[in-house]
């Protein structure tokens, strides 16, 4: 087939069959749940911020001794150091999202991996602080006992069994909480990029 049959065969193509404007009119749909989650996370950012470092000062405000103080900080400084490995990553895909300009499919397709990806740091960063909490939570347990001149070698065996199944049931539900709050939170837009993805494929 010759030049000429090439461009006669492209003149008689049907041009209703080329998606390209539908695609495009996509890409400008997908740019609505980017700003959704640039919303979200513009306001989350600086309130993550403003509650790691409110919780440095737990101890004087629940009125720990002195003696403890090495047991939370100690904890604490871990947890400044995982909070502060898990914001860095949350200000750089904020500011990925930022020079998304809704012109490329596979630049959404990036955006949404992405999104998925911090999805999953936002709840594994959820999870890690709950063994601070525990801890901060076991030493106030311990000061109202030894305020009562008690101590947990002395307490009953079913009040022991009843604290255990309280913390179970209160770290499930706060795995739950966690997991809930991000698909809230996140999960919606996310949903909305896959379906408008998986229009475009189609």
């Amino acid at each position: 087939m010759n030049f000429d049959q090439l461009k006669e065969q492209w003149n008689n193509e049907d041009g209703n069959s080329v998606n390209i404007p539908n695609n495009i009119e996509q890409l400008k749909k997908s740019k609505h749940p980017i700003e959704k989650i640039q919303k979200s996370m513009k306001a989350e950012f600086p309130m993550q911020v403003i509650a790691v470092i409110l919780i440095a000062f737990f101890p004087q405000q629940l009125d720990f001794p002195p003696s403890q103080y090495i047991i939370y900080y100690t904890s604490y400084a871990m947890l400044v150091v995982i909070s502060s490995y898990y914001l860095f990553g949350f200000y750089k895909f904020y500011k990925q999202t930022e020079l998304y300009t809704g012109n490329t499919k596979n630049s959404l397709w990036k955006i949404y991996h992405e999104l998925k990806l911090n999805m999953e740091r936002y709840q594994s960063f959820g999870f890690l602080l709950l063994p601070h909490f525990m801890i901060t939570l076991g030493l106030e347990f311990y000061n109202i006992l030894e305020k009562k001149g008690k101590s947990l070698g002395n307490i009953a065996d079913s009040y022991q069994q009843s604290l255990i199944l309280a913390v179970l049931l209160g770290t499930v539900a706060i795995v739950a909480g966690i997991v809930l709050w991000t698909k809230y939170i996140y999960g919606r837009n996310a949903k909305r990029l896959e379906n408008i993805l998986n229009e475009m494929e189609e």
